[in-house]
């Protein structure tokens, strides 16, 4: 039965560099992006600090491919060096794989996939478009934009400022002194991601002759071990803070303040993004409520309350557990998602 999980935190951090979009004259500018926000005479537009899903992606698949080489688990020759170019036409295959002619090589795009599959960890979990052969598999893991709460919104409490530098040297003209702004960002920001983790080591199965072949590339013991990997990247993502632009000397401060979590059968359910203090509740009001709707839907819900969050209440098929920290919420929901792959639970 299919198992899928969906994460969403609030993350307090403070004078951060974590995306820069471009540089202007001698200003690096943050990313900003247009946010709707309700307000006592209507909706309103706000441009914010945000930080992209593509810099997030790449993060966590370069966590992702240093935790699977440390395991001893396949990763291509391109993403063990944190270069996501994935399979995406003949000339990669011939400079990182040593294969002339890949197109004419695979009979169908699902040998291919196959190849790819078992051969790196990567592109299993985060997908890969093969062009010469037109073999889509889609990412199994999604994130999205880090955008500031909208509660911390209404209230004020993000905001990006330009910040004043200078490169001295003693005796030389003025001329030669190097003045340049960045761009900081302070915000409460939402981070949200989901992974179809019965999809990890599965065929995608609009490639060609797939219906045909077993539904599972890998055997079951290789997909949970990709499984735990993908999970623990996460974890390394938010616990090590392992992520973003310009950290050599624009290290942030932060600190998670709550965090939500689900595992859900047999359809995708995403927790409601953190975007105020009723977040854990509205959750799992939502599922309790696809209980009623969707036959044999059930889901376990966990969550770390850091900031006063409203407690939530579970329902039948929906458990509700509270835990000390964030990283014991991704711990748990790992070891659920596990469990309902080998059919224990």
């Amino acid at each position: 039965m299919p198992v899928f999980f969906s994460l969403s935190a609030r993350i307090l951090v403070n004078l951060e560099a974590l995306n820069m979009a471009e540089s202007v004259g001698n200003v690096v500018r943050h990313r900003r992006a247009p946010v709707v926000l309700r307000t006592d005479n209507g909706f309103v537009l706000r441009y914010v600090p945000v930080i992209s899903g593509e810099s997030l992606a790449h993060h966590y698949q370069k966590l992702l491919a240093d935790i699977a080489i440390q395991r001893g688990l396949p990763v291509c020759s391109a993403c063990s060096q944190g270069v996501f170019l994935k399979h995406a036409n003949d000339d990669v295959f011939k400079k990182y794989d040593g294969i002339d002619g890949a197109k004419n090589k695979f009979k169908t795009g699902t040998d291919a996939e196959e190849y790819v599959v078992k051969n790196c960890v990567v592109e299993d979990v985060g997908g890969f478009l093969y062009t010469d052969k037109t073999v889509k598999r889609t990412s199994r893991f999604r994130v999205g934009y880090m955008v500031p709460a909208l509660d911390a919104l209404e209230a004020g409490a993000a905001a990006t400022e330009a910040q004043f530098h200078v490169r001295y040297s003693p005796g030389a003209k003025q001329e030669e002194q190097a003045i340049y702004y960045v761009e900081i960002g302070s915000a409460v920001y939402v981070f949200s991601f989901a992974l179809d983790a019965s999809g990890v080591g599965a065929r995608s199965m609009e490639n060609e002759g797939a219906s045909s072949r077993n539904e599972y590339i890998l055997s079951l013991e290789d997909r949970l071990k990709r499984v735990e990997a993908a999970f623990d990247a996460l974890a390394a993502l938010l616990g090590g803070m392992a992520w973003g632009a310009k950290t050599s000397r624009f290290q942030p401060h932060w600190k998670i303040l709550s965090l939500v979590a689900s595992v859900s059968q047999p359809l995708p359910f995403n927790v409601s993004p953190g975007h105020d203090k009723n977040y854990a509740r509205e959750t799992v009001e939502r599922a309790c409520a696809m209980t009623s709707v969707v036959k044999g839907f059930k889901a376990s819900i966990v969550y770390y309350n850091g900031e006063g969050l409203m407690e939530p209440e579970g329902c039948n098929n929906v458990s509700v557990e509270k835990v000390g920290s964030y990283l014991e919420a991704i711990r748990r929901a790992k070891e659920e998602t596990l469990e309902l792959l080998r059919g224990k639970s």
